[in-house]
């Protein structure tokens, strides 16, 4: 009888721990997909930047080109980078890695009864993510290269547009206040024609452009990657 008690009794404690276990794992997968929604909706967010800014360096890279093969004249080439409406801004993404970093400090990835789900797991936040971190950094050191020293053309009426959003007290006057006026103004100067003239530009554009492209190829993998995983936590629960 007392064995049989022990018995019962060692079940039973078993049976309870198990509940737990899969209560938390249930909050675990139900956190893990609001990460990853999270990841999703800003992943959209930028793609759809992106579209507008890849129009943008095809604006400029095809004025550079055409100003510098002899086609087109200078007040053409101003034309077309004032037609531009937006360049990459080198907006970077940051991974939601909260829940899998808890899972993963707390021993309960080892509950993850889904080799597969594991193996995604393990290649959406550390491979993917380590590889994000990387791409982060070298586009952000490019971009700010590109719009502070290679091609500062832009980067004046980047700042009235940041200005007309935080307005304060201090403003430039009329003459060079709004993008329009300003871009005007920048343009007509002799460095703007100067950079654009320089040989040398146009590598630099096709550089920070390639850059530009690896991060979007980067974005749909990562895309790609959070749609398999949101599919495969989905049927856990």
């Amino acid at each position: 009888m007392l064995f049989a008690a022990v018995t019962l009794g060692f079940f039973a404690e078993n049976y309870r721990e198990h509940k737990i276990i899969d209560h938390r794992m249930e909050e675990n997968y139900q956190a893990l997909l609001q990460d990853l929604r999270q990841d999703s909706a800003r992943i959209k967010e930028l793609q759809t930047d992106n579209i507008l800014e890849r129009k943008g360096m095809m604006i400029l890279l095809e004025a550079i080109y055409q100003y510098q093969d002899n086609l087109v004249n200078w007040e053409q080439v101003k034309n077309s980078i004032a037609s531009i409406e937006k360049l990459p801004s080198y907006q970077t993404f940051f991974m939601n890695n909260t829940t899998f970093k808890n899972m993963q400090s707390s021993g309960m990835l080892s509950y993850v009864s889904n080799k597969d789900l594991r193996k995604e797991l393990s290649f959406y936040y550390e491979v993917l993510f380590k590889k994000l971190l990387d791409n982060n950094a070298l586009y952000d050191d490019d971009g700010r290269k590109f719009y502070n020293d290679q091609f500062p053309i832009t980067q004046p009426t980047n700042n009235r547009k940041i200005d007309s959003l935080i307005a304060g007290p201090d403003q430039l006057t009329a003459r060079y206040r709004t993008s329009e006026a300003n871009r005007n103004f920048i343009l007509n100067l002799p460095v703007a024609k100067a950079i654009v003239q320089d040989p040398l530009t146009l590598f630099k554009v096709e550089s920070f452009y390639l850059r530009f492209q690896v991060y979007r190829r980067l974005l749909w993998t990562l895309e790609e990657q959070n749609k398999k995983l949101i599919n495969i936590v989905r049927e856990q629960q």
